[in-house]
């Protein structure tokens, strides 16, 4: 452990990638200074960016750090320079940076060296990958593209794209004659009724996404049936708004080996997962969720529907 660390940054909207400089700046010194971007800092080098005011971000920067444990350790100063008062305090051993900012700690080492001052060591921490892999960023969380832990937000212009039905909109005996000709085929179903529906006509569906609620009421049934039918269940979280990176792992996987059936049990909301399941899904399958006052949705994966679906889901980035 290093005596005294420096980590600076504005620290707008504390999100998972701040804590994890955060933690890893207050793990590896036994004091550590904490350089919080100034109002005048935030006018002169982040123009055209909303921030909030220093006190308020100081405040939950202090909050912050005495909910994790280091408050008694840690000292916050407020910054108006890029590179002060790094490049000239006297008692710094490590400068904490990451692969965006390394060149700047790069270069308060340059005139460190200038000014006769030992050069600090730099104290890399890998950059917080959202579900999309890219990471983690307050713009990004101020644009509306993810969450503070990095999941990804529907944008609200993609709503009415995604009302529109990817496939065949059926209705009455439409629904039968469907099922009956891909019952022997790989079925996926989205939704609690929609997979009831197949269950009722006799099909068990390869991947069935359900969130065991009907118009947010508890939908217990469907939970018992597949229980009785030994039907192995994966729990994961994901929507409402976003597409959580957990469940487009548990649908690929399925798509590697879709002889083998799940239950694919979704806490938040399961409708958006119909993208990933026609992504996805092997070709040839039958996608089938239900489309609010139209009827059920029929989608045959081919290639240009895996294509339609990946753009889409592409938007959400």
């Amino acid at each position: 452990m290093y005596h005294r660390v420096f980590v600076a940054g504005t620290f707008d909207g504390l999100h998972t990638g701040h804590n994890a400089i955060l933690t890893a700046a207050c793990n590896a010194g036994e004091e550590v200074t904490v350089g919080l971007t100034s109002d005048l800092f935030v006018k002169n080098f982040k123009k055209n960016i909303s921030v909030a005011p220093f006190e308020d971000r100081k405040k939950s920067l202090e909050q912050w750090l005495s909910s994790h444990g280091f408050g008694d350790k840690a000292l916050i100063i407020p910054i108006d320079d890029p590179y002060e008062p790094a490049a000239s305090l006297t008692d710094l051993e490590v400068l904490v940076v990451t692969h965006d900012n390394k060149s700047r700690g790069e270069e308060i080492n340059r005139i460190r060296k200038e000014k006769g001052l030992v050069p600090l060591g730099l104290l890399e921490i890998p950059l917080v990958p959202a579900q999309d892999q890219n990471p983690v960023s307050s713009t990004r969380v101020r644009g509306g593209e993810i969450d503070k832990t990095g999941r990804l937000i529907m944008p609200d212009n993609l709503r009415p794209e995604l009302g529109k039905p990817m496939g065949q909109v059926l209705i009455g005996d439409a629904i039968g004659s469907s099922i009956e000709a891909h019952r022997n085929g790989v079925i996926v179903t989205v939704g609690d009724i929609t997979t009831k529906t197949l269950l009722t006509a006799g099909v068990t569906p390869s991947l069935s996404i359900v969130d065991f609620l009907v118009e947010r009421k508890p939908y217990p049934e469907l939970d018992g049936r597949f229980a009785a039918m030994n039907i192995f269940r994966v729990r994961v979280t994901s929507g409402p708004g976003y597409i959580a990176k957990e469940a487009i792992g548990v649908i690929q996987k399925w798509a590697s080996h879709p002889e083998e059936k799940i239950v694919l049990a979704v806490s938040g909301e399961e409708d958006l997962l119909a993208l990933p399941a026609i992504a996805y899904g092997p070709l040839g399958a039958v996608v089938y969720y239900g489309q609010p006052g139209k009827g059920l949705v029929e989608v045959v994966v081919t290639q240009e529907k895996q294509a339609e679906a990946k753009e889409l889901l592409n938007k959400f980035t």
